[in-house]
């Protein structure tokens, strides 16, 4: 390039500029140039990727390869064996109308949650241990340190464990009881699960025999009670007849009462007979004579009857008042005998209804011996740790740039 200069009182000169010259211009123009408008910070992504990472190492990896550590290398083998059982009513023919069917279906299905319940409860412990050593079962040397028990544990402590082991599920729509028995070997798992039906088996029949009994004791007692106060009726009708000294006081005056009617006709009989024989013979007359001596004898007869009737019996009430009492007596012991006969007839359909509504447990499918271990599942379990570690530290990941925006 080309450099005018100019002098006074001449004309301007041009001269070549040098290379020096060159770079001094462009050092100027630098330092007098604004800095470019796109000159934007150093991002801070690659400082944060150390800090992800290392948090990815800590709350993802570190959790998963310690979990997966523990499966390989302590996590003992279980294996399980399932049995399921209904319980049903004991009599098909009331279970299979529509309204025995619900009552069925209701008592069973109580029943089944009862089973359930106590599955879960201490009582199942002492119920199956007649059947089997569940202390030892579950105390094995093989059990890993997380679910081995100690078979001078208690109770409270032996719960637990067995909860872990032994998990019952009932399943309404169809009625089935599904009870899964885990152990550290084979045998155990087998015969655990055979000292788990038992047990059941026999706390149902333990209930419906207890149900049973409540029902029909109710009734006989009932029974008892009609039965003590129908003898105390029969004694007292006895009673009264020794002591007065009569069958039926009411027959005794209905006969009296029917011979006295029949004195008395004759008597008014013989009256009129009488005034007809004194109006046409003396009272000498030898007819006259004979119907007075008969009708003196039977109205004689009349106040015998009469007096009979109002006299007191033997023991020392008049016949009346023989009757007020033999007619309560005998109220009684009819009343008695009623309600004798109903108590009765009410035990005869308690028994029914007892024998209806027994149940049983049936069972749907029996402890079969397992071949192989199926628990732990250690893929899926350590799957599992990682998906819900990588889900908590994404989740916390996404809260602590919310905290930081918001702090910005």
């Amino acid at each position: 390039m080309l450099e005018t200069e100019t002098r006074p009182g001449t004309q301007p000169e041009t001269r070549p500029r040098t290379l020096r010259d060159l770079l001094r211009g462009r050092e100027d123009a630098s330092r007098q140039a604004p800095p470019p408008t796109d000159a934007r910070p150093r991002p801070k992504r690659q400082q944060r990727r150390p800090g992800l990472l290392l948090g990815f190492l800590l709350l993802v990896m570190l959790p998963t390869l310690a979990f997966a550590g523990w499966q390989a290398r302590w996590a003992a083998d279980q294996f399980a064996v399932d049995i399921r059982f209904a319980v049903r009513p004991a009599d098909p023919a009331r279970a299979a109308l529509p309204a025995g069917m619900l009552a069925g279906a209701a008592a069973g299905n109580t029943d089944a949650y009862a089973v359930v319940q106590h599955l879960q409860s201490r009582a199942a412990i002492l119920a199956v241990a007649q059947h089997a050593d569940v202390r030892g079962i579950l105390g094995r040397a093989e059990a890993d340190p997380l679910a081995w028990l100690d078979p001078a544990a208690p109770i409270e402590t032996a719960l637990r464990a067995w909860r872990r082991q032994v998990r019952p599920y009932f399943d309404r729509a169809s009625g089935i009881v599904t009870v899964e028995v885990r152990a550290f070997s084979a045998a155990d798992s087998f015969a655990l699960a055979q000292a788990v039906e038992k047990a059941s088996e026999a706390l149902v029949n333990n209930m419906s025999a207890r149900s049973r009994e409540e029902l029909l004791s109710a009734a006989e007692r009932d029974v008892a009670q009609a039965e003590r106060r129908f003898a105390a009726a029969r004694l007292a009708v006895q009673t009264f007849r020794e002591n007065r000294q009569v069958v039926d006081p009411r027959r005794n005056a209905q006969a009296l009462s029917e011979h006295l009617v029949r004195l008395q006709s004759e008597v008014i009989a013989m009256r009129a007979q009488l005034a007809n024989l004194r109006g046409v013979m003396s009272d000498s007359a030898t007819p006259v004579m004979q119907l007075l001596g008969n009708l003196r004898a039977t109205e004689a007869q009349v106040a015998e009857v009469q007096a009979r009737l109002t006299a007191t019996d033997a023991g020392g009430g008049a016949l009346s008042q023989s009757i007020g009492g033999f007619e309560a007596v005998e109220a009684e012991a009819i009343f008695a005998q009623r309600a004798y006969e109903a108590t009765m007839s009410a035990l005869e359909r308690s028994r029914a209804e007892a024998s209806r509504q027994q149940v049983f447990l049936a069972p749907v499918v029996r402890p079969v011996a397992p071949e192989a271990a199926i628990y732990p599942a250690r893929l899926t379990n350590i799957a599992t740790v990682f998906a819900v570690a990588l889900l908590a530290w994404f989740v916390g990941l996404i809260a602590l740039r919310a905290l930081r925006e918001h702090l910005a």
